[in-house]
């Protein structure tokens, strides 16, 4: 036998498994990576490298850039060209999103789809009912609230616009949706006959004068006190209902309620509204909101049929202070129960509201029955309740809007209990839809139930709760069903998961809970066209594996094939789209272009899945048994022709259009020929792509120095050597309310007390400016504020918008109040010459006021854009029936006349580009 020694031997081993293993440089198992990672498999020679990332095949030998977030499983596979011998390699990584913290670590960026409108298929065989006052006093926004239903009283899963000639619109959200009619009507009879995709509705409501009078109540309530019908009431500082006491109110009856009052109730409030004349309890006006009810002691009560809430939640920091105990969220809620109290409502709402629906800290019963809740900060947080829900829905937490919130915005916090749904809607939160959390006991049932539009989960599990959903559709969540932390247990039956990041997912997506030890099992459902139809991985030291034996799905149809759960059915469109009918589907849908306001910058289109591409989202109004397509065509002005075709597979709801990003000038898409469905929304967008040297001087969502505090900090802040290391620091937007939809939130009081409220906000950010600024022309400021602001640069005035003439001080109240989302959230523009920038670091400092002392919110956001010099030009393209406007100047507006000679008016478009029929004679011209 022949031997070698032990030295030599040991030599051959190391320069064995050396030669032929497999090295991946710039990136780690196991390992998290802000943004992006860029790594590289190196190669050798001798060897065939075959490498798969998420199954997807990627080169070898040359640096490979992941600018995605998303949990990432790299394969490789190499082989000896000699012998045939295959080595592999297996890593897992994170590409993270830094500024959303842990929240979504293992998945996408989740963005906020639109609704599309539905077709009128979808509304065949329902009707429009309305739940708004017969009479009210003039001079006050009007509440509406408007329901789509079928003859069985449940709501139509469908989507569009009520509308009425000379009224504000009201969208409708899987068949629900409320808004108000403007206070400026006269007073009289107002015919209010909106209609929705054929479906009409006819309401008189009579306005009463100013002079109607209103009876003033304050103090305490004692005995059997009545409100009788159509009662004016003015509640004018707080008041009390004396235990054993019942307060009765009479339908039609109007309760308006001073700034930051309360209702104790220590008794019974009995509410006997109608459909036709509902009561309705509403603030002076909804800048100074009331307060809530609060019950804390006793069997005390609310039950109301027929009732409307506006304007609650006055105290931003309620929760937490003055001895009320903490929550999730710190505004006052409108119905705050501390044990065995209860509140029971029918053919009721709460609507835009300033704080949270309720929030019970040791029990309560809770009754919903055909109930909206809909623009509160959350629906707040219940330990130990009891809920009953049929037919009801529970919406816009704070609003649907694209920004990201990380700030427990809620429908629903269930810590322990018992609660049940029936035919509910719930959805567009900027966090969890229910988060059946903490690590409590209890158990939950969804039947018929319909969860869409959460940042986060549609339901999350966590502590040992029992979820048991069924027959219950889960859409366009971040996560459908997530069975989290502790122990809790998920059986989901003939479900509906589709177009979430991930559809059913054991674990959670934070590093640093305790355990993940579950049971999640689901029968008969259908998980379609989810990022991940199954996901099982979590980020603990121990974890990292999929969590096969925690995960039973059986008999269930998924997109595709998934060797980790084998014991289902692979979705066949062609032959499964029927199974779809259960969940509310029809054979004919609407579709449009996913559009938000204002996107006409090829740059607001970034691809979700690939760095550097450009689409354009479009989407069906819902899932469709049929197979759905739309043409679409795109064309630009340097000669692009494009055109295509896009297929939604019976169960696809989402899809889009993929644009050549190097083009330049103004380019179309339009769709066209849909098939079985009709074009409900936006179905042409035109698109700029600036090629004139643009540079962002300062982006959107910026980190800014903040002073959050009431002080008086004089001028010397402007300066742009003022020290300002001991402010705060956030990301843009920053504010606090719901209709400023803050990124960071900032205080509205001193911390630990409820007033007084400041009147200013200090914000300074720095930028640098690398290159001579002499090679721009101008720079462009685009700014929200609420409610007004003025700004410096490098300590000279630049800005002063929605503040009084003459001097300012930290005391000064804004002009003006910035009433609704719409106009917080509105940019307004100024340009300046570029020769106010320095080369090097500049400065942009900031006051923002308010313009009450009462006011719900606050918001401040900011883009500086520099723009080169050029000439400006107004360019014509035809397009399909179109005439084309577009220039490259931004910082110019277009106008229009009927004679060269004038008068010229602002144009309906006055940004670039701009779609105006080509017929007839006009004129047109630039202005800046």
């Amino acid at each position: 036998m022949f031997r070698l020694p032990l030295g030599r031997l040991c030599w051959l081993f190391v320069w064995f498994v050396a030669w032929g293993q497999i090295t991946v440089t710039g990136v780690a198992d196991r390992g998290n990576y802000p943004e992006t990672v860029t790594f590289t498999i190196v190669e050798q020679p001798g060897f065939t490298d075959s490498a798969f990332l998420n199954t997807n095949s990627i080169p070898t030998g040359v640096p490979v850039t992941i600018n995605r977030p998303d949990f990432y499983e790299l394969r490789v596979f190499r082989t000896n060209d000699t012998s045939g011998a295959i080595t592999s390699l297996y890593l897992k990584f994170l590409v993270i999103a830094s500024e959303r913290s842990d929240t979504e670590w293992g998945l996408p960026r989740q963005f906020a789809w639109p609704l599309i409108t539905s077709s009128s298929n979808e509304f065949a065989g329902g009707r429009l009912r309305l739940l708004a006052p017969s009479r009210f006093p003039v001079g006050y926004e009007i509440p509406v609230v408007a329901w789509v239903e079928d003859e069985a009283g449940h709501a139509i899963r469908g989507n569009g616009f009520v509308v009425a000639q000379g009224h504000p619109s009201i969208q409708v959200r899987r068949g629900v949706g409320s808004g108000f009619l403007g206070a400026t009507n006269s007073a009289g009879d107002l015919n209010y006959a909106p209609s929705i995709q054929g479906l009409g509705a006819n309401k008189t409501i009579t306005l009463e004068p100013p002079a109607a009078a209103w009876m003033q109540v304050s103090g305490t309530l004692s005995g059997n006190v009545s409100w009788p019908d159509n009662s004016r009431i003015l509640i004018t500082t707080n008041i009390t209902v004396d235990a054993g006491a019942t307060l009765t109110i009479g339908a039609g009856t109007i309760v308006r309620i001073n700034s930051r009052c309360d209702i104790t109730n220590n008794g019974a409030v009995v509410i006997n509204g109608t459909r036709a004349d509902p009561v309705v309890f509403m603030p002076n006006n909804r800048a100074q909101p009331w307060g809530g009810f609060i019950m804390r002691n006793g069997t005390a009560s609310v039950t109301g049929t027929g009732v409307i809430f506006t304007g609650s939640g006055a105290v931003p920091n309620w929760f937490g202070t003055g001895g009320n105990p903490g929550s999730h969220r710190t505004e006052q809620a409108l119905f705050f129960v501390n044990n065995t109290q209860s509140v029971s409502l029918t053919d009721s709402a709460a609507i835009y509201l300033a704080g949270q629906l309720g929030h019970a800290v040791s029990g309560g019963t809770f009754t919903f029955d055909h109930f909206l809740m809909q623009r509160v900060t959350s629906g707040g947080e219940f330990t130990g309740s009891s809920w009953t829900v049929n037919d009801s829905a529970f919406i816009e937490c704070p609003d649907d809007s694209v920004n990201f919130v990380n700030g427990d915005h809620d429908a629903l916090y269930f810590v322990s209990g018992l609660q049940a749904f029936t035919n509910t809607l719930l959805g567009w939160t900027k966090d969890d839809i229910i988060d059946s959390g903490g690590s409590g006991y209890g158990t939950l049932y969804y039947q018929s139930c319909w969860f869409e539009g959460a940042a986060h989960e549609g339901n999350s599990l966590s502590g040992y709760k029992h979820v048991f959903p069924r027959d219950t559709v889960f859409l366009g969540c971040g996560q459908g069903f997530e069975d989290g932390y502790d122990s809790p247990t998920g059986r989901v039956v003939r479900c509906l998961i589709t177009d979430n990041l991930s559809g059913f997912r054991h674990g959670d997506n934070y590093d640093s809970m305790s355990r993940y030890a579950g049971i999640l099992a689901a029968t008969n459902c259908i998980l379609l066209y989810n990022h991940r139809d199954i996901f099982g991985f979590n980020w603990r030291a121990n974890g990292w594996t999929n969590a096969v034996g925690q995960i039973f799905p059986y008999d269930n149809w998924l997109t595709r094939p998934d060797t980790n759960f084998p014991n289902n059915n692979v979705w066949n469109p062609a032959t499964d789209g029927w199974r779809l009918a259960a969940f509310g589907a029809r054979g004919h849908v609407g579709v449009a272009l996913v559009l938000r306001p204002g996107q006409s910058l090829v740059t607001e289109y970034p691809g979700p899945y690939t760095a550097g591409a450009v689409v354009i989202p479009v989407g069906l109004s819902m899932y469709c048994t049929n197979e759905v397509s739309v043409d679409y065509t795109i064309d630009a002005t340097d000669g692009t022709n494009l055109r295509g075709t896009l297929v939604f597979p019976a169960g696809r709801t989402r899809h889009s259009i993929p644009v050549p990003g190097n083009f330049n000038g103004v380019l179309r898409v339009a769709l066209e020929n849909p098939v079985n469905a009709d074009l409900t929304g936006e179905s042409t967008l035109l698109l700029q792509n600036f090629a004139s040297g643009r540079i962002v001087l300062s982006p959107l969502g910026s980190l800014w120095k903040y002073l959050d505090n009431g002080s008086d900090q004089g001028t010397a802040w402007r300066a742009p050597d003022f020290d300002d290391g001991a402010w705060a620091e956030g990301a843009g937007r920053l504010g606090f309310g719901t209709d400023a939809a803050a990124t960071t939130t900032i205080r509205r009081y001193l911390s630990g007390t409820s007033g007084p409220q400041f009147t200013n906000y200090y914000f300074r950010r720095s930028f640098i400016v690398t290159n001579d600024p002499s090679g721009l022309a101008s720079i462009q400021f685009r700014y929200q504020r609420d409610d007004g602001c003025v700004l410096y640069l490098n300590g000279t005035p630049l800005i002063t918008n929605n503040m009084p003439a003459g001097p300012i001080t930290f005391q000064t109240f804004a002009t003006n109040t910035i009433s609704s989302a719409a106009d917080t959230q509105r940019f307004h523009t100024n340009t300046f010459p570029a020769s106010l920038l320095l080369p090097g670091t500049n400065v942009v400092a900031v006051e923002v006021h308010q313009s009450t002392p009462t006011s719900s919110d606050i918001a401040w956001e900011m883009e500086l854009v520099g723009l080169p010099a050029s000439d400006p030009r107004l360019n014509v393209w035809r397009a399909g029936r179109d005439a084309v406007l577009y220039w490259t100047e931004p910082n110019f507006g277009l106008q229009e006349a009927d004679d060269i000679a004038g008068p010229w008016r602002n144009a309906t478009g006055t940004n670039t580009p701009v779609a105006v029929e080509a017929q007839g004679n006009r004129f047109f011209r630039l202005r800046r």
